[in-house]
């Protein structure tokens, strides 16, 4: 838990919203409450999640931390609660391994400090069909209503868990039927049917108002991508946590181990499994969703079946540990620290070290995320090399302190070259907003003289920054160009921010081709060194 929780906590102080975490954002500023509802939006967005962020935005205000808020208790959740749900299948030793490889895991400890729906949808979705099936063998009213619960919520905040849900109530239907015909009584088949009836028709009630309501949303995305040989090896790989697929081959091989233990223990639980994450898999191909053959969305689609593989890998390792200690005659106490080392070994081989490496408040940018091999990932080729700019290893050097504005961005960090130059120059950033200033409002910015109440901590109006007197030292960064070729969306004219700073505060302090830079020492002269 202590190692779970400071590599979930590790900057978030200091973390800029972006890429997806601004869909929301952006609907909430643009629809009311009935339109959030019924669309699920071009760009998706989790109903639920938005509808509470505009309800926190309309009355005491929204910040931040509380956008946060549940993706981090869920992530920390799943720490305990996954290993607890897996009692009756795991051993002491190899549910404490599994809580070892969910902290460490940097897909979750992604989820769990991104603004999306995952982090819940990993633990909710995940405790649905365990409760489901301890609820078939074991049956009580408590496990019903949980699966109910968890099943549905998981549904509306990411429709496609459904797939898994609605799969293991068929598996279910069809064992009642299969009891039945054996002689056991209807009673468990129409159980299941009571159960699955009324968990169908809350979904439906949540999902198909906005499906039928905006199709067009739904049909622009569907039968794009499919699922192609390297995307299923980059998920192997982004579900272990490493970027290496030699590595990701060798740890097949405890998952393999781990698979036939529990397949000894349990092969109905093993094959169920196997079924749901088979059948979604297959449903996802024949949709053909827009981007999945990119691994990272893939696993997003089927993260419920995460856990179990994290499963069976810490059954497999603690399994092969326990018999080479055993073999060398050696302390079985050596298992544990054996363990322990074997976990921060797959720390080391991800890309955690090289990703909290200095400051770095884009971690949660597709830069980092959409291929554990950073040299590998089709970014590092549109993304570098990248020149950094002489000026801002100037700023780097000035004396005292000063905080750093970049002032016109793209929220699709992979559009924008400032998370990369800040791998060179170690500022912590802000983003200047030039809604107000510039233009009257553009993506990735709050509305200026919005009736919402809004507070992103990392983000500054420039409107603000020309009125300012708080004894603050500022360098503002105004980009004239995008090295980038591959940017579809630009940026509007700069022209009027940089005429109002001139005007402000005289001429710039840097000026080229491709950035004009103005130095605002701190109103209080004692602070500027």
């Amino acid at each position: 838990m202590a190692a779970g929780a400071w590599l979930r906590f590790w900057q978030l102080d200091i973390q800029i919203l972006l890429d997806d975490e601004w869909h929301a954002l952006h609907r909430l500023m643009q629809a009311g409450y009935a339109e959030i509802f019924l669309s699920f939006g071009h760009a998706d967005y989790s109903i639920p999640l938005t509808l509470l962020f505009r309800g926190l935005a309309d009355s005491i205000g929204l910040a931040e931390w509380q956008m946060r808020f549940l993706p981090m208790i869920f992530g920390l959740a799943a720490i305990v609660i996954v290993p607890a749900l897996l009692r009756p299948w795991l051993r002491s030793a190899e549910r404490l391994s599994l809580g070892a490889l969910i902290a460490i895991s940097p897909l979750l400890i992604h989820f769990s400090r991104f603004v999306r729906p995952y982090a819940l949808v990993v633990l909710l979705g995940f405790a649905a069909i365990i409760l489901l099936w301890q609820w078939w063998r074991h049956g009580g009213r408590s496990r019903a209503i949980g699966f109910f619960l968890c099943a549905v919520t998981a549904a509306w905040l990411h429709p496609l868990t459904a797939l898994y849900t609605g799969t293991a109530l068929t598996w279910f239907a069809v064992a009642g039927i299969h009891r039945w015909r054996r002689g056991g009584g209807s009673r468990p088949f129409w159980s299941v049917m009571i159960l699955g009836g009324l968990t169908t028709a809350a979904c439906s009630a949540l999902i198909l108002p906005p499906l039928l309501a905006d199709t067009a949303s739904i049909a622009v995305k569907a039968g794009k991508h499919s699922i192609e040989l390297h995307t299923l090896s980059r998920t192997w790989e982004m579900v272990l946590g490493i970027g290496s697929p030699w590595l990701a081959a060798a740890l097949a091989v405890p998952v393999i181990v781990g698979a036939r233990i529990l397949w000894l223990r349990d092969r109905s639980f093993l094959c169920f499994w196997l079924v749901l994450t088979l059948v979604a898999g297959v449903i996802i191909q024949i949709l053909g969703p827009e981007w999945v053959r990119n691994a990272l969305v893939l696993v997003r689609y089927t993260v419920i079946s995460m856990p179990l593989i994290l499963a069976l890998l810490a059954i497999g390792l603690v399994r092969i540990v326990t018999l080479a200690i055993t073999r060398l005659r050696g302390e079985p106490a050596w298992a544990k620290a054996v363990c322990v080392s074997a976990v921060a070994g797959l720390y080391l081989a991800g890309p955690l070290p090289a990703t909290y490496s200095g400051v770095n408040q884009f971690t949660n940018s597709v830069r980092y995320q959409i291929d554990y091999n950073f040299e590998r990932s089709i970014f590092n080729s549109i993304m570098t090399p990248l020149e950094v700019p002489a000026f801002y290893h100037e700023m780097a050097d000035a004396p005292g302190q000063w905080r750093l504005i970049e002032a016109a961005w793209h929220f699709e960090t992979h559009f924008t070259p400032i998370s990369e130059y800040q791998r060179s120059h170690q500022l912590p950033i802000h983003i200047g907003m030039i809604s107000g200033l510039c233009t009257d409002w553009t993506w990735g910015e709050l509305q200026p003289e919005s009736e919402f109440e809004i507070e992103l901590g990392r983000f500054v109006f420039l409107e603000d920054v020309l009125e300012a007197e708080d004894g603050i030292n500022r360098f503002v960064v105004f980009p004239l160009s995008n090295p980038f070729e591959h940017e579809r969306r630009s940026l509007p004219d700069l022209q009027p921010c940089i005429d109002a700073f001139s005007d402000r505060f005289g001429p710039p302090w840097h000026e080229s081709e491709d950035f004009v830079v103005f130095r605002i020492p701190a109103s209080d002269p004692e602070r500027d060194s």
